[in-house]
């Protein structure tokens, strides 16, 4: 079997997903470009791929209901391809509220990143954001993590309850949580190291990124125990009702000289794909299966040169990739002579990709 075809998505079979009422595709390519017109389906294959592995849409409750109008359930199948060549089997099924998934083996997982619009919100949003970003990449380069974000979780419940009821308890739940809170910076800091260093080399093929660096910020002051720093927001702590020092505050940034400069939409596009990129880089090496990029319009918002060289960067990757492209023609944009199908408005589509 040639190389390419090592890892990645070998079947995928739709019924009834928003406007598609039955896709069967049959895939013998590590990368695959969808191009059509907008509504053509494109974006909801690849949130077909992403619900198969995260039990969720990415996509907002504006754009409907993901079961097809008239029919009465939806159901995604599909078979993917591990570097080993095990393949997992995997099941997602809606049927009015209740939903099903199942994946052969039990064990196995499937990883997905996605790359898609209001990429800016990550760098440009609330702290809670970039907190869930990197928690979740944490958690796939260190997946006893979990345990230790759940109990801190709870922990961090208790004592704002304490706290909201007048602080009198909020001592009893101080040394667990102390605890805790430093096992999970610990995670965070040990992924956090390797991180850096992999964005930092992605950077150096970005011209306008010379000299970015990604800072992260834990909660609490570097030069001060968490101890004597709860001590500091104990008063204020009362007047807002929850924690005010801990992990629970913790932010990263990414910056270039000045921290006040912003980033138009296009570099913050490609400042997210690059930490993306990183973390998966930093995941494959601590031993994860590579996940399969979607990435829905990669050229939009991007220069010519900009894009070609993401796409450059993302396919010189071992991970399995699905690519969207807004088309009518023929013209393959930046992603050249990459394997294609051209999705049109058609409720059935079968396609065999080689």
């Amino acid at each position: 079997m040639c190389a390419d075809f090592a890892s990645g998505l070998r079947s995928l079979r739709i019924v009834s997903l928003r406007t598609l009422q039955r896709l069967a595709l049959t895939i013998e390519t590590r990368t695959l470009l969808l191009t059509g017109a907008n509504g053509s389906g494109k974006t909801t294959l690849l949130e077909a791929v992403y619900v198969l592995a995260r039990g969720r849409t990415f996509r907002s409750t504006k754009v409907g209901p993901l079961t097809t109008l008239g029919a009465s359930c939806t159901r995604i199948d599909a078979i993917f391809q591990t570097p080993d060549y095990d393949r997992i089997r995997l099941r997602y099924v809606k049927d009015g509220a209740t939903v099903s998934r199942a994946i052969q083996p039990p064990s196995a997982s499937l990883y997905v990143k996605l790359i898609g619009e209001n990429a800016q919100h990550l760098l440009d949003g609330e702290p809670n954001l970039r907190r869930r970003f990197l928690d979740w990449n944490v958690f796939q380069a260190a997946p006893q993590f979990a345990t230790i974000h759940a109990e801190f979780t709870r922990v961090l419940m208790q004592r704002n309850a304490a706290i909201r009821a007048g602080g009198g308890q909020r001592s009893v739940w101080d040394r667990t949580f102390i605890e805790l809170a430093e096992a999970l910076d610990y995670q965070r800091c040990a992924f956090i190291q390797d991180w850096r260093a992999r964005f930092l080399e992605y950077r150096t093929a970005y011209p306008f990124l010379n000299g970015a660096e990604l800072h992260y910020r834990r909660g609490w002051p570097d030069n001060q125990e968490l101890s004597d720093a709860l001590v500091a927001v104990a008063e204020p702590e009362l007047k807002r009702g929850y924690t005010l020092a801990g992990p629970s505050r913790a932010d990263f940034r990414v910056t270039v000289g000045d921290e006040r400069r912003g980033f138009s939409r296009g570099q913050t596009k490609l400042i997210v794909a690059l930490l993306q990129l990183a973390a998966e880089s930093v995941q494959q090496a601590r031993g994860r299966t590579p996940a399969i990029w979607l990435l829905d319009d990669l050229e939009a918002e991007l220069d010519r040169a900009l894009a070609e060289q993401l796409w450059r960067t993302f396919e010189a990757t071992p991970n399995p990739i699905l690519a969207t492209r807004v088309a009518t023609t023929g013209d393959p944009g930046v992603f050249g002579d990459t394997p294609s199908l051209t999705l049109v408005h058609m409720p059935i589509v079968a396609a065999r990709i080689n």
